[in-house]
């Protein structure tokens, strides 16, 4: 196991543990789509990133730090994806549709950096500045064509993955392009599918579809009044982009990534121009908020359900939680509001808003208990009467 490239070690920990069915078991059912999904996405990321060339899981964790890998969102039934092909990786769904797929083949690059790296090799054979894939010396022509072949492969994989996705229902659709475009997936497909293209109505006349087709019928279109989101209230007295905000919102970033590591508290240093000092204070709250009065906020024993960042849409605002979380015993659902201030009663406006948080999350949940309380940067739980 020690000797293996980390995506390999990883394959083989999920494949000795069966670590998807582990989990499948232990976690709340609301939860464990997107549980099992992000496992999944771990391994796919750890190959993607760079061919899975990391000589060490540090070197790995590192990777992932500074990708922007995203998690992939958990979806409730029924409802509508749109994803690029990469992001659809290891999902499924009955029915999919590709949109935009008899496109011309991309222009050349110029000015560009080609690396003739194979797979079994420990480092690049050649490293090749080249003004133009069009015109390359001599020396290069056989890594272009070699470049451009795998190009193509991918390609074809991609198709492959995309087509794969649909578990009965599979829709390709083009428009006409600009200029003809030999190999677009829309070609490649066009001779093997049943083809519904509109015919030009004459003049006063109605648009026909040729072939099976079958159009649903949408409500008349209503003007929607644009959403804003509304963040979290500014504290009387700290200017917005004070030391004392940014200290705070690096606290709000730690609690929403769930990780006050050394890495973790140099990232949110380096994203709120933090000093050493500063970034230790917004570390040291939110441990304290995690270990203090509101600790079985964070334990999954006592959660059937939790999330942070959580985004409500309520009276025409969208509305962003800093956690939310359905406690088992006594059960009740909980808004929680993060604050480095000691004493958040003291401001009306505070409370104002963990007001509507509240009343946001009980629309949604009418039969059930919903509570609201401040989390405070010294450890505290202080829940407003009114609240």
């Amino acid at each position: 196991m020690q000797t293996l490239p980390p995506h390999d070690a990883l394959q083989a920990i999920y494949s000795d543990g069966d670590v998807l069915a582990a989990y499948a078991r232990v976690v709340p059912p609301v939860a464990r789509d997107a549980a099992l999904a992000n496992l999944r996405a771990v391994l796919t990321a750890a190959l993607e990133l760079g061919g899975g060339r990391y000589a060490s899981p540090y070197g790995l964790v590192r990777a992932f730090k500074a990708s922007g890998v995203l998690a992939p969102a958990a979806v409730m039934p029924g409802a509508v994806r749109l994803l690029t092909i990469h992001g659809a990786k290891g999902l499924e769904a009955d029915a999919v549709l590709l949109l935009d797929t008899d496109t011309p083949e991309p222009a050349s690059q110029s000015m560009g950096v080609l690396v003739d790296w194979p797979a079994h090799a420990t480092q690049p054979r050649r490293f090749l500045f080249l003004v133009s894939e069009n015109r390359p010396p001599a020396c290069a022509v056989e890594a272009v064509e070699f470049e451009e072949t795998q190009r193509k492969r991918e390609e074809l994989n991609a198709l492959y993955v995309a087509m794969t996705r649909a578990r009965a229902t599979l829709v390709v659709s083009s428009i006409a392009p600009s200029r003809q475009a030999p190999g677009s997936w829309w070609q490649l497909l066009a001779p093997v599918v049943q083809v519904a293209t509109p015919a030009v109505p004459e003049a006063g006349g109605q648009l026909q579809l040729q072939g099976s087709i079958e159009l649903l019928e949408l409500p008349p279109a209503t003007a929607l009044t644009p959403v804003a989101a509304v963040g979290p209230v500014p504290v009387k007295g700290v200017e917005p982009d004070s030391l004392a905000s940014r200290v705070g919102q690096a606290m709000h970033r730690l609690l929403q990534w769930d990780d006050v590591s050394a890495s973790a508290v140099g990232a949110v240093a380096r994203e709120f121009a933090l000093d050493a000092g500063p970034a230790g204070q917004a570390a040291d709250m939110a441990r304290r908020i995690r270990v203090g009065q509101a600790a079985w906020a964070f334990d999954d024993g006592q959660l059937a359900w939790q999330g942070n960042e959580v985004e409500i849409l309520f009276e025409g605002q969208l509305l962003r939680l800093d956690r939310l979380v359905r406690r088992v015993d006594p059960e009740a659902w909980w808004v929680l509001d993060f604050k480095t201030s000691t004493d958040p009663l003291g401001d009306s406006e505070l409370i104002g808003q963990l007001h509507t948080y509240r009343r946001a999350v009980q629309s949604m949940h009418p039969q059930a208990t919903v509570r609201a309380a401040f989390l405070t940067g010294d450890g505290g739980f202080v829940e407003p009467i009114d609240a």
